[in-house]
């Protein structure tokens, strides 16, 4: 008998979220960003879901990029957002119509002196506006454009920067943010973006001419401390099955170093999911889970392969009923507020763990 660990991505899910994302900038073109297998739920699947609306989709790396090229998604522009890694890599940006994003000196100087592309390119040009990472910086950023400006290898350009702290409603940083990217971009007449998910959900002065949605269009909030502030349809639900039941006694210990204690007499699932499948092994006791319907908490250590489930108060769970670790009782937030970390890093582990399988539904686009 097969395991029956399962992530379920409703594709309608990711259309409806999009539709939010344009009902919030409905002035603005939209940047799908794909990167990291579509934040774990599969780049192809979310990608032939958006084609037909995004105006363009962000993938990390050329890598990304030809694994979508390779699947028939052609139809749509691809943008680079880290750039490119190596020079050799401008011949398959120009064969496969991709947006290189130009974040460094080098990449500049490789794009201005390349002698193979069939036509000029359209490129991002990166600001360092706060965030301490990729892009130029003040009299840098204008020296770029003014050498991109200058090349006949470039089409269109856009500016771009990146917020570092949009989340936090309270800091005065994104707003600093997007001043100075103000004054450094106003005095050029090119398209700009700003937002990420957190700047579209909250921030309308960084909408510009594109947003750049990631994480909301799976569902799942930026804001770490308000996991119900949208209106957003989780895309994956990851359910596991009970395969044993025991019961214990008040005082009895449960799972690795003996960590948790029985204060009362307690009946205990087994769940077939674990660290190994990408669910968190931080995740505390109280965590919660939804068992047939009904809400309940983890208990215990999460083990490698299997994590315990309070459902003494579960009349009706028996083996083989189903646990939804998240979905849509469980929100995947909840869960990493639990596990001291994000919505982000638990949706990207399950397709990374290459143990649980991902199954459509709604595909319908």
């Amino acid at each position: 008998m097969a395991r029956k660990c399962t992530a379920t991505i409703n594709l309608s899910a990711i259309k409806k979220n999009y539709l939010y994302v344009k009902s919030l900038a409905p002035k603005s073109k939209v940047i799908a960003v794909v990167k990291a297998n579509g934040y774990g739920h599969g780049a192809i699947r979310v990608a032939s879901v958006l084609e037909g609306y995004a105006d363009i989709l962000g993938v990390a790396c050329i890598e990304e990029a030809i694994e979508l090229r390779e699947s028939e998604i052609n139809k749509i522009p691809i943008l680079l957002m880290e750039g490119m890694f190596e020079e050799s890599e401008l011949a398959l940006i120009d064969k496969h119509n991709l947006i290189p994003t130009i974040c460094n000196s080098l990449q500049l100087k490789w794009i201005l002196n390349c002698h193979k592309f069939i036509k000029p390119v359209d490129v991002f040009i990166k600001y360092d506006s706060g965030m301490g990472r990729l892009g130029f910086q003040d009299d840098e950023f204008i020296s770029a454009i003014n050498s991109l400006e200058q090349s006949k290898n470039i089409n269109n350009i856009t500016m771009m920067t990146h917020f570092s702290d949009a989340d936090n409603l309270e800091s005065d940083s994104t707003l600093a943010q997007i001043k100075d990217f103000e004054n450094i971009a106003n005095a050029r007449k090119y398209d700009s973006s700003l937002a990420n998910s957190a700047g579209v959900m909250e921030w309308s002065k960084s909408h510009k001419d594109y947003v750049r949605p990631g994480i909301m269009l799976y569902g799942s909030s930026p804001f770490s401390n308000k996991p119900h502030i949208n209106k957003l349809s989780p895309v994956m639900s990851l359910s596991s099955p009970l395969t044993s039941i025991k019961n214990f006694k008040a005082g009895q210990s449960i799972g690795y170093g003996n960590r948790y204690i029985c204060k009362n007499d307690m009946k205990i699932g087994v769940v077939a999911i674990g660290y190994g499948d990408g669910y968190p092994r931080h995740a505390k006791k109280g965590t919660p889970v939804a068992i047939d319907g009904h809400l309940s908490s983890l208990v215990g250590r999460v083990s490698m392969d299997m994590l315990y489930v309070d459902i003494t108060k579960i009349p009706s769970a028996d083996i083989g009923s189903k646990i939804e670790l998240w979905g849509e009782q469980i929100f995947v937030d909840s869960v990493a507020q639990f596990s001291g970390t994000v919505g982000y890093e638990l949706i990207c582990a399950i397709s990374a763990s290459q143990r649980v399988p991902l199954r459509n539904i709604n595909a319908q686009k």
